[in-house]
């Protein structure tokens, strides 16, 4: 016997997947004395990366011949992201941080988002996560962040002292407050100088963002 085995499919399927492939199925020849003969390759799986195969076929007298399949491992699926959507971030002053969201990748796994919005955040935005793959792949997903401040300033010294002089007051210092958000903050008030007569003095206290509230002092 010299005649080598033939093989039953010529050419062999191209075979492709996104990510690896595992197993294939050995495929067969004929010989001409011991009817069908399974193909073997020395070619280790998993496979991850686009290659050829090649099958040997070998008869009972070590008569053989090889034949070519070529794998193809081409993934072109972006991540999903693990949650959607994503939660809006509400903060008054501004916000240091946020925990970068997840997607799932079908060739990955876990992966993990970026974003280029540079932190701390002080006033309301969209934030963008990126998720890219190993193979490039990438898929965005949006996250709102809301800055709110509705806190007005609280008083340094409740109460005031009160003020006394036989004439008049030229002046008083201004008093302070603390605010969540700017520190400290300095009272204003409506009333003109000197004073020449009792009267109560008030003192408003008014953030950046608006937010007010007032100290009397007599």
């Amino acid at each position: 016997d010299t005649t080598a085995p033939v093989a039953d499919n010529d050419p062999l399927p191209t075979v492709t997947e996104e990510c690896q492939v595992d197993s294939i199925a050995a495929p067969t020849a004929t010989d001409n004395c011991d009817g069908q003969v399974t193909g073997t390759t020395t070619t280790p799986f998993p496979i991850t990366s686009s290659t050829t195969v090649t099958w040997t076929y070998t008869d009972a007298n070590g008569n053989s011949s090889t034949q070519d399949q070529d794998v193809v491992i081409n993934d072109t699926t972006a991540p999903v992201a693990d949650n959607d959507p994503l939660p809006t971030v509400t903060e008054e002053c501004q916000v240091d941080s946020i925990a970068a969201p997840t997607a799932t990748d079908n060739c990955d796994g876990q992966v993990t988002g970026t974003t280029t919005t540079p932190f701390p955040i002080t006033s309301s935005t969209t934030v963008t996560w990126t998720y890219t793959d190993a193979n490039g792949n990438s898929s965005t997903q949006d996250q709102d962040v809301l800055i709110n401040d509705t806190t007005a300033p609280v008083a340094d010294n409740d109460p005031l002292p009160t003020v006394t002089e036989e004439c008049q007051v030229d002046s008083i210092a201004a008093p302070t407050a603390t605010d969540n958000c700017d520190g400290q903050v300095t009272g204003t008030t409506t009333t003109p100088f000197p004073i020449t007569s009792s009267t109560t003095v008030t003192w408003t206290y008014t953030d950046s963002n608006g937010n007010s509230s007032t100290q009397d002092q007599d």
